[in-house]
Parts: structure tokens; C-alpha cells; sequence
């Protein structure tokens, strides 16, 4: 059909016919569908072809416009997953290949965003349960791996160094450890 019409059928001179709106939306449905199955204009001598269809240069730039933008359209929605991944940086060098500054600089400030938890856990609480549990357990260190004991008696400032090599005992592992052994975990 595209190649009748492409040669002018029907015309005196053989140019080629005026663009209906019909035409043009079948010309841009078939276009569509080419570039999405990944073809676009290839030049074939003084002429372009889709596809081993042969089509005019101005076909051929109306078909190469809509693979670029199917192909910006799919960077974008990439760039958009990368963002939900929390890969900031390749999502910013995306928009920025898309001239999409804004967005690349919003990605990389996203990206310096630090986010805060404080947690309040009373460790002396924890070792109250673990007295009145008559419980004494062993708590690895963490450098070191020297055994320390924890029961009843055993002080909390006790445990924010090793006895041993005087490494820090980083609190949220000690909560682990203690809710893990009074059963909340």
C-alpha cells in the first residue's frame, strides 16, 4: 500500500499524492509499530527503507523522529526504575543524556539525602529480663570474638568496650543479641 502511494499511482507527473489524515494516521500506526520492534530509517541509495519497505526522505524523517522519541521514552522509564532502585547516579547521567538537567540534579541530591533513625531501647530493661529469667549468656565480640558474659549482675557500662581487645560494642548489635535471647525476636 505505502509503495503505491509512495510512487505517486494515479498521479499526472507522478509526484507524490497530497497527505490526508488518513493516511497519516495509517502511515504513523505502521511507523509506530516498526519502531517499536526496534527498526528505523535505513538510507537505501537516494531513497530510505523500514523495514524493506521503501519510503520518501520525509517518510523516512517522520519514522526516525518517532524512534526517537520511542527510544527517549524508554530511557526515561528506565531512568525511573533506576530511581526506585535507589541507583541515583545512573538514573541522573540518563536525564542528563536526555537534557533533562533538572531531573539529574534532583537524582543527586536525592542521593545525599541521609536519613536518621534514632531507636530508644532500654539495654539495662533487657538485662533485668535476663536476671529474672536466671538466664547468663554469651555475647560474641565483634572484633575479637571473645566471650562475654552477660547474666544477671553484669553492669551495662560493662558492655560498651571488649574486656579484651577494648573494641566498642556497638549498641543496636548488643539489643539484637539480648531481645533474641529474652524471646521477643
Amino acid at each position: 500500500m505505502f509503495a503505491d502511494l509512495r510512487m505517486g499511482a494515479g498521479e499526472p507527473g507522478g509526484g507524490p499524492p497530497p497527505a490526508t489524515g488518513l493516511f497519516d494516521a495509517c502511515f504513523d500506526q505502521w511507523a509506530m509499530g516498526m519502531v517499536t520492534r526496534g527498526f528505523a530509517p535505513v538510507a537505501w541509495g537516494h531513497s530510505w527503507t523500514v523495514q524493506g519497505v521503501v519510503i520518501e526522505p520525509a517518510f523516512a524523517s517522520r519514522v526516525q523522529q518517532m524512534a526517537d522519541q520511542h527510544r527517549a521514552n524508554l530511557q526515561l522509564g528506565h531512568a525511573h526504575n533506576l530511581l526506585e532502585a535507589e541507583r541515583f547516579e545512573d538514573a541522573a547521567k540518563i536525564f542528563e543524556g536526555l537534557g533533562m538537567w533538572k531531573e539529574a540534579g534532583e537524582a543527586r541530591r536525592h542521593a545525599k539525602r541521609n536519613v536518621v533513625t534514632q531507636v530508644q531501647v532500654d539495654v539495662n530493661g533487657l538485662i533485668d529480663q535476663v536476671r529474672r529469667g536466671g538466664l547468663t549468656t554469651t555475647y560474641a565480640c565483634p572484633a575479637c570474638h571473645s566471650p562475654i558474659q552477660i547474666g544477671g549482675n553484669t553492669d551495662v557500662r560493662s558492655l560498651t568496650h571488649c574486656q579484651y581487645c577494648g573494641s566498642v560494642i556497638q549498641s543496636t548489635d548488643l539489643v539484637d543479641f539480648l531481645t533474641r535471647v529474652v524471646g521477643y525476636r
